[in-house]
């Protein structure tokens, strides 16, 4: 049986989402429920996502941690595995972004 729990700190400059246990399949789409209910795109403030005690990561898990970048979260890992799992989301962010940017400057 897979778990995970989600834990959100409110501070004054940031807001930090610790995420333990096991980030797959409903649990992956539970924390993107959980982030769409909770995070404000107009807030001013860090939000940082602990996964130091997220013990594994799924497509699904991807798909959400990607998403969760792109709308500015930044991420704080445990393992090689998750840091190796952040740096290729993050190349494939800034390469849909550089697409998107050339796509909108084109030519006619």
């Amino acid at each position: 049986m897979s778990v995970m729990k989600i834990a959100i700190t409110d501070l004054s400059d940031e807001q930090k989402w610790s995420v333990q246990g096991q980030l797959v399949g409903e649990w992956a789409a539970e924390l993107m429920s959980t982030w769409k209910k909770t995070h404000h795109a107009g807030d001013p403030r860090r939000t940082i996502v602990d996964l130091i005690e997220v013990t594994s990561i799924d497509r699904n898990g991807e798909d959400v941690l990607a998403e969760l970048m792109s709308q500015g979260a930044e991420f704080i890992s445990g393992d090689v595995y998750t840091e190796h799992l952040l740096r290729k989301l993050r190349r494939e962010l800034k390469r849909s972004r550089m697409k998107r940017e050339g796509d909108v400057g084109g030519t006619q």
